[in-house]
């Protein structure tokens, strides 16, 4: 979990050396990385849709489609082109057309500033036909059953990556890799990941799928300033021996690293720490529910930060 407020309170870090990083000229960073050891090139920042379609995050009260679809039309034509989502994000809205994966496919349609790479997840749970249709998810075949109903709400005849959602032990991870294997013999994903994946579980998803030649792509997991495991448990130093991309969901821990009263530094504190995950060599993926979000992301594109700097972070957090 993330830290209590009253303790993160305790940072006692520089404001004016912490806001000043993140400057450097577009020609020190590189605004796009290999996905693994696919040939997909992405934004070295894209953006998680969790909340797109979402009642319980505001969506049709505080915010709507039409904000979302500027914020995907700023996104785009800042150069951020990858969009993570999953078939269960905003499930209350798919017989409305407005579950998060629809909601991507009707911009993608609208938007043609940029050709977006859209990953999507397969939710391992037996009774996720409860949330989403079809029927109880019960062998490798459920897997490309999932995928074929996530490519008609995204509008596609093929996802760019299409990724475990979670281990579940129901699904053996043999199984699941196999089934994932076929995905990509069908024309169906281009390239495959998983996540919330173990050291362990990763290492043997990618032997798996090695054995069939494909590549494990990416692991997407909670990696964040003040949730750093993946860094401490070597789980990010195997996916760089592997060429295995980290992709880093709650890259804000949950907004409170973008608080001005918990980090002791102004409104750039959220880019500080979005600069962060990108030095470590992860791929943030922030949330972006308006036009202000969207253009704020998209600045990172050309920022950076130095690696003293990013220890001096950490020397921080760790006194939390």
């Amino acid at each position: 979990m993330c830290m209590h407020p009253r303790a993160m309170s305790a940072m006692s870090f520089s404001p004016t050396l912490l806001v000043t990083t993140a400057s450097v000229s577009p020609a020190q960073a590189s605004k796009y990385v290999p996905l693994g050891r696919t040939s997909l090139q992405v934004s070295r920042i894209g953006v998680g849709t969790l909340q797109w379609g979402d009642p319980g995050s505001g969506f049709g009260t505080s915010y709507g489609e039409p904000e979302l679809s500027i914020a995907f039309q700023e996104l785009l034509k800042g150069g951020i082109n990858f969009i993570d989502t999953a078939e269960v994000y905003g499930y209350q809205g798919i017989k409305n057309g407005t579950s998060s994966e629809q909601l991507i496919g009707k911009f993608a349609k609208e938007h043609t500033e940029g050709a977006p790479i859209i990953a999507t997840k397969f939710f391992t749970i037996p009774w996720t036909n409860f949330l989403v249709g079809g029927g109880l998810r019960i062998g490798r075949k459920s897997l490309l059953d999932a995928l074929r109903a996530s490519l008609k709400r995204l509008g596609r005849k093929r996802v760019d990556l299409y990724q475990i959602h979670f281990p579940f032990p129901t699904l053996s991870n043999a199984a699941l890799m196999e089934s994932l294997k076929e995905a990509v013999e069908l024309g169906l994903t281009t390239a495959v990941g998983v996540s919330n994946y173990s050291k362990k579980q990763m290492e043997e998803a990618d032997d798996l799928l090695a054995s069939y030649g494909v590549p494990l792509a990416s692991n997407q997991v909670c990696f964040n300033l003040l949730q750093r495991d993946p860094d401490k448990n070597g789980l990010l130093t195997s996916c760089k021996e592997r060429n295995i991309s980290l992709i880093a969901y709650s890259p804000l821990c949950s907004g409170r690293l973008t608080d001005k009263a918990l980090l002791k530094i102004d409104s750039k504190s959220a880019k500080v720490a979005l600069s962060y995950l990108i030095a470590k060599g992860a791929i943030p993926i922030p949330g972006c529910k308006n036009e202000y979000q969207a253009k704020s992301h998209c600045e990172l594109m050309d920022q950076s930060l130095t690696m003293e700097e990013v220890q001096m972070l950490e020397e921080a957090a760790s006194y939390i």
